[in-house]
């Protein structure tokens, strides 16, 4: 469980770095231009695709570092992050830790269980 969870927060921080330079990118204005708000409408734009993008990318890296269940932890993880960086915009540096520390949770939640012997009340 231990690996899985830390490749999990791995992976999170790759994509959580992914994000915060997308939004860097948007905000200094190189990729977009600041008149009529064309920066606002690219970042816009650009967050579903980048929850599609980053929810298929860690699936499909979390699929090959061999983890179990590796979609049931990509996906939720991500779009969760993803709308939590919209709700915390003014502190997108954080972002990397925000998706790994989602990503290690449902890690966590999503794991195999084990079962202990049943005991008998008689």
């Amino acid at each position: 469980m231990g690996r899985r969870v830390a490749l999990a927060a791995g992976v999170g921080a790759l994509l959580g770095l992914a994000w915060w330079g997308m939004f860097e990118l948007f905000a200094s204005g190189s990729v977009c231009s600041k008149d009529e708000w064309g920066c606002l409408g690219a970042f816009v734009i650009s967050i579903p695709v980048f929850a599609v993008a980053g929810s298929v990318a860690g699936g499909l890296a979390l699929r090959s570092l061999k983890v179990s269940r590796a979609w049931l932890v990509a996906v939720p993880a991500t779009l969760m992050a993803v709308v939590a960086m919209v709700l915390l915009l003014g502190v997108t540096f954080l972002a990397f830790a925000v998706f790994a520390a989602l990503y290690a949770l449902i890690a966590v939640l999503t794991g195999a269980r084990r079962e202990g012997p049943v005991e008998s009340s008689a």
